[in-house]
């Protein structure tokens, strides 16, 4: 679908332009109000007090009484006697002091919102003061409100203020939504999915970068199908010649109890137990290829509720018979009244004897493993440890790796690199973890197998 599109040089023309004509707007708007109000008579002129008060001077001079006369709205007035002693007032505070320095100085006030006015009477002097400035000709508004230019000053800068947030907003909600194509892709890709189509921008900019990103993510997505279709391939083959060989390994091994079953001299029974226990070390080879095969989503969870104690008693009792074939001995600590957990028991035990087989393939002569158990609120944690070399700082950071062998330290015949990478898979399926740590109290290994109780 083709989309218009601007350049991102326009959109910020076209931001400016909208800001400077809304400017001009927020302060015509209030200079409008201010000239209708002005001619409409709701606001006086700015000198309208000026030329009110000087219109009355001469009436004020004539009066015989200061209080018939009527003083325009905003003026006020001192009065004082021939030797400039006040008799009354309707100032205080500064603007007296100001009104008495006028009179006895002729000092002219310096703040040019309020001025006076000297008025000579046969007895007394009267000291006008006036505002100079607009002003609300109705009494209830000039009493409670400020004046109209300060409105208008209040006025401008709101209107600046609420424009600047509300085109601000606008502008950053426009270019976000630009930008959001560019943000879900990388998100898509951080959680390693590449079946998704990039999304289009308005703005020619962040189109063409769009436009890349989306030639990279399928490019990247080609080289991948192909690279699972190469390892697929690999792994149905390996997994053909696995299941190939077994039929062969099944016929040796039938033919071996056969041959056990007669009367053999003892160095046909020497060569019969030859074959046998190659026999055997080839099964294990191609339960090892077999494994090699099989990814992660091929070993499905069938999760049940069992109970953890008598789990623990099940593997304690499998470890038993695995050390006392190997001349090793066993410490278990298994916590009493472990709770209920939902897993997959197989897959369970397999992971968990994979790292016991491990222990023991390391662990010298005459020395013993140790077993721990134990659950807290949401997980069931055990421990393995042994009296081997240990782990080398290498093999701590990539152990868990497939075919990982690296570790001198830790080599064993049977060892193919991938005891710890089949456990570490069966316990991330189980939403757990798989640590690896050298003992703190001597020489040794130490794995902490960490698994939610419910998965």
């Amino acid at each position: 679908m083709d989309v218009k599109q601007t350049t991102l040089r326009m959109s910020f023309w076209k931001f400016l332009s909208i800001l400077l004509l809304g400017l001009i707007l927020s302060v015509a708007i209030p200079l409008g109000l201010l000239s209708i109000g002005t001619g409409t008579g709701f606001i006086s002129y700015a000198d309208y007090s000026e030329r009110m008060t000087r219109h009355i001077a001469p009436v004020l001079a004539a009066s015989p009484n200061l209080h018939d006369v009527e003083l325009p709205m905003g003026c006020e007035y001192v009065l004082l006697d021939k030797n400039y002693n006040l008799i009354e007032t309707s100032l205080e505070g500064n603007d007296l002091d100001r009104a008495m320095d006028y009179a006895l100085y002729g000092k002219i006030n310096t703040d040019l919102k309020k001025q006076y006015l000297l008025v000579t009477r046969d007895k007394e002097y009267v000291v006008l003061q006036y505002y100079i400035g607009s002003q609300f000709t109705r009494p209830l508004l000039y009493k409670h409100l400020p004046s109209p230019e300060i409105l208008l000053y209040v006025l401008i800068g709101f209107n600046v203020l609420g424009l600047c947030l509300v085109l601000i907003g606008h502008f950053a909600k426009s270019m976000k939504k630009q930008l959001n194509p560019l943000l879900e892709a990388t998100q898509e890709i951080s959680r390693q999915n590449l079946d998704f189509e990039v999304g289009q921008s308005d703005i020619a900019e962040f189109q063409e970068i769009l436009t890349s990103f989306s030639d990279m993510k399928n490019n990247l997505q080609a080289s991948y199908e192909k690279e699972w279709a190469m390892e697929q391939a690999k792994r149905d083959q390996i997994t053909s010649l696995a299941h190939d060989l077994k039929t062969p390994l099944t016929i040796i091994q039938g033919n071996v109890d056969l041959l056990a079953e007669t009367s053999l001299d003892e160095e046909q029974g020497l060569y019969t137990s030859y074959i046998e226990t190659a026999s055997e070390q080839i099964h294990s080879y191609v339960d090892t290829l077999m494994d090699i095969a099989r990814t992660s989503d091929s070993y499905p969870l069938r999760l049940e509720i069992f109970s953890a104690d008598k789990f623990m008693e099940e593997l304690r009792t499998r470890a038993e018979s695995l050390c006392l074939a190997k001349g090793i001995g066993l410490n278990t600590d298994i916590k009493p009244n472990l709770d209920l957990i939902k897993a997959d028991k197989a897959l369970l035990e397999r992971a968990l004897l994979n790292v016991i087989h491990n222990a023991l393939d390391f662990s010298p002569p005459d020395q013993t493993i140790r077993i721990m158990a134990r659950t807290n609120a949401k997980h069931l944690e055990v421990i393995v440890k042994d009296r081997g070399p240990g782990f080398s700082s290498e093999a701590l950071k990539h152990a868990k790796e497939q075919f990982f062998t690296g570790d001198k330290s830790r080599t064993s015949d049977s060892h193919y690199g991938m005891g710890l990478f089949i456990t570490q898979t069966l316990i991330q399926k189980h939403g757990g973890q798989v640590s690896l740590k050298n003992a703190d109290d001597g020489p040794g290994a130490e794995v902490l197998i960490r698994i939610p109780l419910e998965v």
